[in-house]
């Protein structure tokens, strides 16, 4: 080979390199894209069932109704809501809470500010709680964990979790709900409350429901929230509120820990807030407040990181 020739093939060499390198070049880079199409996709998913384990065979918010959408301030069916806690503390009734996985309750913060582990009880499965319910489970709290940016004098970022002393296992009565979809905000669509709300005697008499009650009302923004007449000195970058503007206030102060639910086309219940100590039921006109939970998903999965959820 003289030397001519030895250059001809060293181009050649040099040609083929670089067309495999463009090549693989083109094609990484569309393996890129495809593969963050991909993630984006699947970025719900990856946030949630990549960052707990499932209990298996479970599904969260499922209620034991197939009943309507829009509800009216009626009693629920038995065990309809079967996520829903009572909370005690020292044996008196304290605070509503809601039941996210098979060891934790979601509450209000700002009604456990004080309290110990021993001198926490939860009641779940339970329906009327004015009788002797032998089918409820009473269970011992374990440890209180009060949102490390709780404040009690504006109330902003008013969660709690209590870690049950055991696991617990899921039947009709007691099963959890879903845990929000990362980012959604909810707006515009009609939420649930529920819980054992205060209701008024024709006398105007405030008093506690034995049994819990439901109520659809619009979730709304930020900018119908502050016209609705609430305070704004309670209203934080994680609350919501709602309601009906230019309608009396329903939600009573000690409503603080009923929860606020999103009822999906399928039927299934996420807990979209947790209601506050803020709200008055008079008759003034103005909305509900309440501490919504997507903004606090990284604090609560972290958490709760040892317990298992339920898939949707």
């Amino acid at each position: 080979m003289n030397i001519q020739d030895y250059v001809k093939y060293l181009v050649c060499i040099i040609i083929l390199i670089n067309g495999a390198s463009t090549s693989r070049d083109e094609k990484l880079k569309d393996n890129e894209v495809e593969t963050r199409d991909v993630r984006n996709g699947r970025g719900v998913l990856d946030l949630l069932f990549g960052r707990f384990r499932t209990c298996g065979g479970c599904q969260c918010g499922r209620p034991n109704r197939g009943g309507a959408r829009l509800l009216g301030g009626e009693f629920t069916d038995t065990h309809e809501f079967p996520w829903l806690t009572n909370v005690h503390v020292k044996s008196t009734l304290l605070v509503s809470g809601v039941l996210i996985n098979d060891r934790y309750v979601l509450t209000s913060a700002s009604q456990l500010v004080g309290a110990t582990a021993p001198e926490i009880k939860v009641s779940l499965g339970e329906y009327d709680r004015c009788n002797l319910d032998i089918s409820s489970v009473n269970i011992s709290a374990e440890t209180v964990i009060l949102h490390p940016e709780f404040n009690p004098e504006s109330r902003a970022k008013d969660l709690a979790l209590i870690r049950l002393t055991r696991p617990i296992k899921f039947e009709r009565r007691i099963s959890p709900v879903c845990l929000p979809n990362p980012g959604s905000t909810y707006l515009g669509q009609v939420g649930t409350l529920a819980g054992w709300i205060e209701s008024r005697t024709p006398d105007m008499t405030d008093v506690k429901t034995c049994r819990p009650r439901k109520l659809g009302l619009p979730i709304l923004g930020y900018n119908e929230c502050i016209k609705s007449g609430i305070d704004f000195t309670s209203f934080h970058n994680d609350s919501g509120c709602i309601g009906v503007i230019g309608g009396n206030s329903i939600v009573c102060q000690n409503d603080v820990g009923s929860s606020v639910l999103y009822r999906s086309y399928s039927g299934v219940y996420d807990l979209i807030g947790i209601l506050s100590d803020v709200n008055k039921c008079d008759d003034t006109p103005r909305t509900a407040i309440f501490t919504r939970v997507g903004p606090h998903l990284d604090w609560i999965l972290q958490q709760t990181k040892e317990a298992c959820y339920c898939t949707k």
